[in-house]
Order: structure tokens, then sequence, then C-alpha cells
């Protein structure tokens, strides 16, 4: 499934999680797909690509859906610390790895 997901260092990832309440919490995923290739930031109001339409590199990094912004159960200080990151449309099936069913 293909959705907005922002993309955050585990720096960043750590920041978000300070801003979790009882009533809404975030826990950016890990990108653990062995070849994600990259990405192409569509936020020009991300705080290190200040452009717009960079390449961001998925290796090593968290995602946590994009319309999380859109949620009133978020708190707003987490939202607009959210808009400083980027973000980009991204298949599920290319950023995380295959489950691994038991036999």
């Amino acid at each position: 499934m293909t959705q907005d997901w922002f993309i955050l260092t585990a720096d960043e990832r750590t920041a978000a999680i300070a801003f979790n309440t009882q009533s809404a919490e975030i826990d950016p995923r890990a990108v653990d797909n062995a070849n994600p290739g990259v990405a192409i930031n569509l936020n020009p109001d991300a705080t290190n690509y200040p452009d717009g339409g960079e390449v961001v590199t998925l290796v090593g990094n968290y995602v946590a859906p994009r319309r999380i912004v859109n949620d009133g159960n978020y708190p707003a200080d987490m939202k607009a610390y959210l808009l400083t990151l980027p973000f980009a449309p991204l298949d599920s099936d290319t950023i995380f790895a295959p489950v691994q069913i038991p036999e």
C-alpha cells in the first residue's frame, strides 16, 4: 500500500517519541527492507532539506504515516515537529521486509 510517510533518523525518532501523550503515541517503524532504495522529499518546509525534491536515504531510518498531522488526537507540538521532517509517498512492500511465517 502506498501512502505518504515522514522519514526520520534515529535521533528524530527519539525526539518525536518524546511528544507522546496518554491519548496519542507515535512509534516510528524501522525501514527494514534490505534494499528500500531512496525517497524524494516532498516537504519544502523540511529543516534539513530546504528546497524540496531532494533525495532522502531510507536505509537505517524510520517512518511514520504523514496522516498523523491530520489526526486531532495527536498533540500540536508533535505535529509541528513532524512538519519539519521530509516526507514522501512510499510503498510499504518496498520499505518493510516481508513477514516471515514459521514453518
